[in-house]
């Protein structure tokens, strides 16, 4: 029985995150996305997205990306609910990582120009950088599209440049270098 000092959805957020802490991931999974489907206080429903974003984590270091993936849409939704744009992009970039490492090529190259877009518009240009670096690592070392991935090289290391990143900068260079070289091979 829930006390009526606790909100309905604490009870399973308070096991889900406690699972997590025991490396438990899959018994995780679903108390967190009944506390997620539950409405309840902003800061409930904040914890609940961190939770989830802790959980996917991971499950992605277990390699098991196709839950990892179901995670993060969800606490990414809960983000755009709560207006957390810096999570919400945090989330989506991890969802497009997830597909990346499912071989759905397509769909996480979708889920990284919507992030950039999104990067763009809130005036967040270190994820818009990443997805620009993302999508190119998928069309060079994957995809083997190195013209198609020319513009997003050089849109990421410009980006990363004017971040202060100069590693990451130097890692979009190696895409670009790379794409022009192998696309005139």
């Amino acid at each position: 029985m829930v006390s009526q000092n606790r909100s309905e959805g604490e009870a399973p957020l308070d096991l889900g995150t406690s699972l997590i802490d025991k490396h438990r991931f899959h018994d995780a999974i679903e108390p967190l996305l009944r506390a997620a489907a539950m409405s309840g206080p902003a800061a409930q429903r904040r914890a609940t997205a961190m939770a989830l974003l802790r959980l996917g984590f991971g499950l992605g270091e277990r390699q098991d990306f196709a839950d990892a993936l179901r995670v993060h849409i969800r606490a990414a939704a809960i983000f755009a609910e709560l207006g957390d744009v810096e999570q919400e992009l945090q989330c989506r970039i991890l969802t497009g990582i997830c597909e990346w490492q499912l071989k759905a090529y397509e769909s996480a190259i979708q889920i990284f120009e919507s992030n950039a877009e999104n990067a763009l518009r809130t005036g967040k240009t270190a994820f818009r950088a990443l997805a620009m670096l993302s999508i190119s690592c998928i069309l060079v070392d994957h995809l083997r599209q190195f013209q198609r991935a020319v513009p997003y090289a050089t849109e990421a290391a410009r980006l990363f440049r004017s971040t202060g990143d100069y590693e990451q900068a130097a890692h979009a260079l190696r895409h670009l270098n790379e794409a022009r070289h192998e696309g005139n091979a």
